[in-house]
């Protein structure tokens, strides 16, 4: 019963009671009621922010990575970035490669580039057999324009997993690019083969 649980939450933050954890409480709650606006609820965690005590220590971190993640569905990624380092330096840096994951997500987004492929970097180092975080990898590089990290990143993924249609996409389109249009076709022709739907635009393209 959300409805009923965020007029209870809203009755104590009106009051002297109202805590970071109260704030924290309500945001959740209103996240939870279906068409509840996104900005409301990072208003909420702003209020759960502010009474949070500085320096903020590992006990504010969750609030900050909390409102991390609601900026990221607002498309306000350049602020997102900002709590997620806020959180990171609460937590003096004990983080796992799903965090600078998500850090390169927000920062792409935004274009800070740099981040995003320090981040990256930093994720497959954390997790250096993820298939997927390669393939992240080799996006990045490609993003940036930097074809032969990219196909290093992509190949590296497939030694993994030789069947990730994706990884043969991406690195069709990278090998396109450099004008080798012979592996390319072959890499298209292995996504297609496992199943890739996307690639048949780029097969149009480049293979006719």
């Amino acid at each position: 019963n959300y409805e009923s649980a965020l007029e209870c939450y809203k009755k104590v933050n009106a009051s002297p009671m109202a805590s970071p954890t109260s704030f924290y409480s309500e945001a959740k709650t209103k996240h939870l009621i279906e068409g509840s606006d996104i900005n409301e609820v990072i208003a909420l965690m702003d209020s759960a922010i502010v009474h949070l005590k500085k320096p903020y220590l590992s006990e504010a971190a969750p609030y900050f990575y909390e409102r991390a993640g609601l900026l990221v569905k607002a498309e306000k990624y350049r602020d997102a970035v900002a709590d997620y380092n806020t959180f990171h330096k609460a937590v003096s840096g004990q983080v796992n490669a799903l965090f600078y994951f998500q850090r390169e997500q927000a920062a792409m987004k935004c274009r800070m580039y740099q981040q995003g492929l320090d981040d990256i970097n930093k994720a497959v180092e954390l997790e250096p057999n993820d298939v997927d975080l390669w393939i992240e990898k080799g996006t990045v590089h490609l993003r940036v324009n930097q074809l032969d990290e990219a196909i290093s990143a992509l190949n590296k993924a497939l030694s993994f997993n030789d069947k990730n249609p994706v990884a043969y996409r991406l690195l069709g389109y990278c090998q396109a690019l450099q004008k080798n249009t012979k592996d390319a076709c072959a890499n298209f022709a292995k996504a297609k083969e496992l199943g890739d739907t996307v690639v048949d635009t780029l097969i149009e393209k480049y293979c006719k």
